[in-house]
């Protein structure tokens, strides 16, 4: 029984449009006003929208964790993720081959850095719809957009 209700879940994600989130999305102070749209965001994952968070976010992430000054903060944070993992069912994802992604999105916005080429170069190879991010560099980059056909929205543009 068990088994196909998770076969279920999964076949029922596949056809949700596929979201790559962006490392600011889940860091961001849920007091603010960005906070605000990125969890009213979240919480569409696993209903409206298929979450997706790829290598280079997750590596991000961890070292933003890793960075905060006390054991207690570290672990509630992991737990924060961790939870927001298994609700919301978001996925992963690995890049398997972006360097000649990266290459192009350098070429076409030099602004961009590099943690950032590597997030976008791996929603753009695992065929993204969209890429939700607060960073205003990324948001509706239309040469990005154009290029790679993937949409870069703020989290209340989805909402």
């Amino acid at each position: 029984m068990q088994k196909k209700v998770k076969e279920k879940m999964e076949r029922r994600l596949a056809v949700l449009p596929l979201q790559h989130i962006d490392t600011s999305v889940i860091l961001e102070d849920p007091k603010s006003a960005d906070g605000k749209f990125c969890i009213k965001y979240l919480q569409k994952i696993s209903y409206n929208y298929r979450g997706i968070f790829s290598a280079p976010v997750l590596s991000e992430l961890f070292l933003s964790i890793l960075l905060l000054e006390s054991n207690a903060k570290r672990y509630a944070s992991m737990d924060v993720v961790t939870d927001l993992i298994s609700t919301r069912k978001i996925g992963f994802y690995t890049p398997k081959n972006i360097f000649d992604i990266s290459k192009k999105i350098r070429n076409l916005d030099s602004r961009i850095t590099p943690i950032d080429i590597e997030i976008i170069a791996c929603a753009v190879e695992h065929k993204a719809v969209n890429l939700v991010t607060l960073d205003s560099v990324l948001i509706e980059n239309t040469s990005i957009e154009k290029e790679f056909n993937i949409r870069i929205r703020h989290p209340k543009d989805l909402l």
